[in-house]
């Protein structure tokens, strides 16, 4: 659809606090990583069930590193986007750790040293959060994914693409 789409993309930490009762094997996380592998296999992206006893707690610190990168242009942010997701879904790393967390964030080219600056800052927590209580308060979100289409439609959980082209088309 290229520059006819435009994604606005917002923080929702499923855990704003840490949980550490948290935990992956014999729960429905599990079962809903073998579904999505089972639906994405055909476009070539792996689920790897979560091999390790520290299944990552929270999501705030991931989410708050990507609105530091996002500060640093479209571009960075989206290849940190896309670099999170593979390295917790596919790799086990645990992005709530922030020594794994900045690894990925290297790995993406960040400018590590405007990265920290802005880390350290507060600004990217204060701005997850502020996304959080929107999403809670005017739109009503309880689930990720959710994809809120022009217009208000909604889509909630596992979408298949030809129910988002639909929508997007629709509006």
């Amino acid at each position: 659809m290229g520059d006819d789409l435009v994604i606005q993309w917002k923080a929702f930490p499923l855990r704003p606090e840490p949980d550490p009762t948290v935990s992956f094997k014999g729960t429905y996380r599990e079962e809903g990583w073998r579904r999505c592998d089972a639906m994405a296999q055909g476009d070539g992206i792996r689920f790897t069930p979560w091999p390790r006893d520290d299944y990552p707690n929270w999501s705030l610190p991931a989410l708050e590193a990507a609105k530091c990168v996002a500060l640093q242009g479209p571009e960075a942010f989206e290849r940190l986007h896309l670099r999170l997701y593979e390295a917790f879904f596919t790799r086990s790393v645990n992005i709530a750790q922030p020594k794994e967390l900045v690894a990925v964030i290297q790995e993406s080219g960040a400018d590590m040293p405007r990265f920290l600056a802005d880390l350290e800052s507060g600004s990217a927590r204060e701005a997850v959060l502020a996304d959080y209580e929107e999403a809670l308060t005017r739109d009503r979100v309880r689930a990720i994914p959710t994809v809120i289409v022009e217009g208000g439609q909604r889509l909630t959980g596992l979408t298949d693409l030809p129910t988002y082209r639909k929508a997007i088309e629709s509006a």
